[in-house]
C-alpha cells in the first residue's frame, strides 16, 4: 500500500471539523490521483513501452548466434564446437600437413588474430542475452509492481468513498425494515383475531427493528461493495493488460467480500455497543477496525479456504490506512447529502 497514514491527532481532527466531507474526500481523490500520474511517469522512464517477450526473442537470438559459433553452453577452455571448431580444425590441417613461409604465415595470423575472436565474440553474444533477460524482467517487475500499487490506491480509494453509499444503503435498509415490520404487525394483528394471541408483541421482541435493519444492510450493502471492488479490480487489470478474474473466480470472490462484510457489519455493530458515551471519530475509528479485523478478514479468509485466518500486521496496517481515512474524512452522524 501506499504510506498515506491517517493523522488523528487533535489537531487534525479540529483541522477535520473544518472543513467538509465532500473537501477532504475531493483532496484525497486529488492526492491519490497525483500519487498515480507520478507512478505512471515512474514506470515509463524505469520501464518504457518496450515489449518484454521482444526483448526475450533478442536474447534467444543472441544465445543461438553465441551456440553457432562457438557450441552451446556448458562453457569451457577453447572451443566446444559451432563454426569456430570446424575452422579451428580446417585451419590446424592446412599447417599440420603442410609447410613453408606461407602457411607459418599463415599459422601465425589465425593463432593471434583470428582463432581468439569467435569465442570473445560469442562471450559478449551471452552477456547481451543476459542483459536483455534482465531488462525484460525489469519492464514487467515495475509494470507489476505499478499494476499492484494502482489497484490497491483504488481499493483505498472505493473503501473510503463508499461511506456516502453505506449511509444511503443504511437508509434504505431502515426503511425497508419498516415495511417488513408493518406487514409482520398486520399478519400478527390477524393471527390473533383468529386465535387471540398476542403474536405482535412476539414479534417485536423476538424480531425488533434492529434486526431486520441489519440483515436488510448486510443484503444490500455487502453485494454493492463487492460489484464495485470487483469492477474497479478488473477495469485495473484491463488498463495494464493483465489477465482478468474468469466468471466463477469473480463469483467465488463475489461471495466471499459478501460474507465478509456481513462479518464486518456485525462486528462493528458489537464494537459499538462497548463504547460509551457520544460516537466520536476515535471511536468510529475503532469500531470499523475491530468490525474488519476481527469479522471481515476471518469470514472472508475462511470462504476463501485460507490457512491464515486471523488478520495479519500488514493487514492491519492496511485497515488503519482506509478506516482511518473514513474515520477523518466522515464525522459520526453524518449523514448522505448534507
Amino acid at each position: 500500500m501506499i504510506p498515506i497514514r491517517p493523522m488523528l491527532s487533535p489537531s487534525a481532527l479540529a483541522g477535520a471539523r473544518v472543513l467538509s466531507p465532500a473537501t477532504l474526500m475531493t483532496t484525497l481523490l486529488l492526492a491519490s490521483a497525483g500519487t498515480m500520474v507520478a507512478l505512471r511517469i515512474y514506470a515509463g522512464v524505469t520501464a518504457p513501452e518496450i515489449d518484454p517477450a521482444e526483448l526475450r526473442k533478442a536474447a534467444a537470438a543472441f544465445r543461438e548466434l553465441a551456440d553457432d559459433l562457438n557450441g552451446p553452453e556448458p562453457p569451457g577452455n577453447g572451443h566446444t564446437g559451432g563454426v569456430a571448431g570446424m575452422a579451428d580444425s580446417a585451419a590446424a590441417s592446412v599447417w599440420n600437413n603442410n609447410g613453408g613461409q606461407g602457411v607459418d604465415a599463415f599459422a601465425r595470423l589465425y593463432i593471434l588474430r583470428i582463432m581468439g575472436f569467435p569465442a570473445a565474440f560469442a562471450k559478449d553474444c551471452r552477456v547481451l542475452a543476459a542483459g536483455c533477460d534482465a531488462y525484460a524482467d525489469l519492464v514487467e517487475g515495475v509494470r507489476k509492481q505499478l499494476a499492484e500499487l494502482d489497484k490497491a490506491i483504488v481499493q483505498l480509494l472505493w473503501l473510503v468513498c463508499f461511506q456516502p453509499f453505506t449511509t444511503m444503503l443504511y437508509g434504505v435498509a431502515q426503511a425497508m425494515a419498516a415495511a417488513q415490520m408493518a406487514r409482520l404487525v398486520k399478519l400478527a394483528q390477524t393471527v390473533k383475531a383468529v386465535f387471540g394471541l398476542n403474536v405482535g408483541r412476539i414479534l417485536q421482541i423476538c424480531l425488533p427493528k434492529y434486526v431486520l435493519t441489519t440483515l436488510n444492510y448486510a443484503a444490500i450493502d455487502g453485494p454493492a461493495y463487492a460489484a464495485g471492488s470487483l469492477t474497479l479490480d478488473a477495469v485495473s487489470d484491463a488498463a495494464h493488460g493483465r489477465p482478468t478474474r474468469s466468471a466463477g473466480e469473480n463469483a467465488g470472490e463475489f461471495g466471499g467480500i459478501v460474507a465478509g462484510n456481513t462479518g464486518y457489519i456485525l462486528g462493528y455493530d458489537v464494537a459499538k455497543l462497548g463504547l460509551p458515551g457520544p460516537a466520536t471519530r476515535g471511536g468510529e475509528l475503532v469500531a470499523r477496525l475491530f468490525g474488519s479485523g476481527f469479522g471481515y478478514t476471518p469470514v472472508k479468509s475462511a470462504v476463501d479456504g485460507d490457512g491464515e485466518l486471523m488478520t495479519t500486521p500488514q493487514e492491519w496496517a492496511s485497515k488503519l490506512e482506509g478506516h482511518g481515512l473514513r474515520a477523518l474524512i466522515f464525522p459520526p452522524g453524518w449523514k448522505f447529502g448534507r
